[in-house]
């Protein structure tokens, strides 16, 4: 059967807006907010510059009018800017981390995302491509307003699910797993494919 076009519409020029004024909210707060004599909010600071850059400029391709042959042409272009994306994004959560100062158990959210990537990366990626890009509007099949707000949902659904059946396993059996670095790499793991395997059936669900 065919997708649902009641869960799939065309990219939202308010959404653009919204994700933009996110985007310079965000700059703002890291220019406003980063600590003295610290190095790390400049690295934030760049993230943030790329993303209010990069964005509407991948937004924008996918809705020109150009010929089929020259958009082919002109989709390794696309794809170098949906990476830069996921990247950017990657970075802006680990910013609400280091931000925040969030603790699983006594380790920083913040030291696993910056020393950890590699092995986060994998899982980020899925979630990335089910929820975030369809969230921004530059996916292929972008949501609707209601869509948008089931996959959310869909989303908070699944970080919850992630993280207590983390915590469980940590509890129970983490003295298995190594050091507190580890046992909390293995916590954020779980919430990632918490997330990826809700948003998932949920995005299946909404489609015939």
């Amino acid at each position: 059967m065919g997708k649902d076009q009641t869960a799939v519409a065309g990219p939202s020029f308010p959404r653009f807006i919204l994700w933009e004024i996110i985007g310079i909210a965000g700059f703002l707060h890291i220019l406003q907010f980063a600590p003295a004599n610290d190095s790390t909010p400049l690295f934030f600071l760049a993230n943030a510059v790329v993303f209010v850059a990069v964005y509407p400029t991948l937004y924008f391709f996918n809705q020109l009018n150009i010929p089929a042959v020259l958009k082919y042409l002109m989709s390794p272009l696309s794809v170098v800017l949906r990476i830069i994306l996921m990247v950017s994004c990657f970075v802006w959560v680990t910013y609400i981390f280091y931000a925040s100062g969030y603790l699983l158990g006594n380790v920083s959210c913040y030291s696993i995302f910056k020393n950890y990537y590699f092995f986060l990366a994998p899982f980020f990626v899925f979630d990335y491509f089910v929820l975030v890009e369809h969230l921004w509007g530059v996916s292929k099949s972008n949501f609707t307003f209601w869509a948008s707000v089931g996959t959310l949902s869909d989303s908070v659904s699944g970080i919850v699910g992630g993280f207590y059946l983390g915590r469980v396993l940590n509890e129970k059996w983490g003295m298995f797993f190594g050091d507190d670095d580890i046992r909390a790499l293995i916590w954020i793991i779980f919430v990632l494919i918490g997330v990826a395997a809700v948003v998932w059936f949920g995005n299946k669900t909404r489609k015939g």
